[in-house]
């Protein structure tokens, strides 16, 4: 049970970190890359590991090692030629087994399903911040995303840095995993992303509106497993997987 007194904190730095994941999440729905956040995260648990054992925040510990990360998988894949995916599932596994050396049993299993009750007041401002940082990125680089993520050759012939376009969202990738996973965790913060962009994918007419309803369904998504997991005995980051699922298969029903 979360603090009454700290919940609505929790609750506004929740739907911001939903904001910016649901954001991210469209993009990465466009570009075929909806296993990447999902592989990427468990990079994070060596840091997370860290900052359990040295009595500092986790987010900051996971922060460094998933920057860490992405900084090696666009050297080595653009030094190698190998594809993203081959890169990062080599990281996956080798930051999984580090983090699991590393973090004692109990709070493997928080980092892996997340733990709202041990978010302070100081730790859901940082969130909230950094997740309207999130949002201001993807909204400055809105077009150049755009063009990157649906036609990545037209892209860089238009005089933009495929490189530094594909690095920008890998980053925002690795920011918005830091920030959410005290809410979901490590094994299901991914679906914090793609569930609601793909159900808004299902649903929208106009790439704006995908963009746009990702970002709402999130925020319910979220916000509605929050509410469920502080009135019930149930973990908040499944409650919000569950009720992402749901709405991903109603709207399998939409008529075209």
């Amino acid at each position: 049970m979360i603090s009454s007194s700290l919940f609505p904190y929790i609750l506004i730095s929740g739907a911001l970190v939903a904001v910016a994941s649901g954001l991210v999440g469209s993009f990465l729905i466009l570009r075929r890359m909806a296993l990447m956040s999902d592989a990427l995260s468990h990079v994070a648990l060596p840091g997370i590991a860290l900052g359990v054992l040295f009595h500092f925040s986790p987010i900051w510990g996971g922060l460094a090692f998933l920057f860490f990360g992405i900084l090696l998988i666009w050297l080595i894949e653009h030094k190698t030629k190998l594809a993203t995916e081959s890169v990062t599932g080599v990281l996956f596994v080798t930051a999984l087994a580090i983090g699991a050396i590393l973090i004692p049993e109990q709070d493997l299993l928080e980092a892996f399903f997340g733990s709202v009750q041990g978010i302070t007041l100081a730790q859901s401002i940082i969130q909230g911040i950094v997740a309207l940082g999130v949002i201001f990125f993807v909204l400055k680089y809105l077009k150049r995303l755009t063009l990157f993520s649906i036609a990545p050759d037209l892209s860089a012939a238009a005089d933009k840095s495929s490189l530094f376009t594909e690095f920008i969202l890998l980053a925002l990738i690795a920011v918005t995993i830091a920030i959410g996973i005290s809410f979901v965790g490590v094994l299901l913060i991914s679906a914090l992303a793609i569930i609601p962009a793909a159900t808004a994918r299902n649903l929208a007419d106009t790439f704006t509106g995908f963009v746009l309803l990702s970002a709402v369904l999130a925020v319910f998504s979220l916000v509605s497993g929050l509410f469920i997991g502080n009135g019930y005995n149930v973990s908040p980051g499944i409650a919000t997987v569950l009720v992402s699922a749901a709405l991903f298969g109603l709207s399998l029903f939409k008529r075209n």
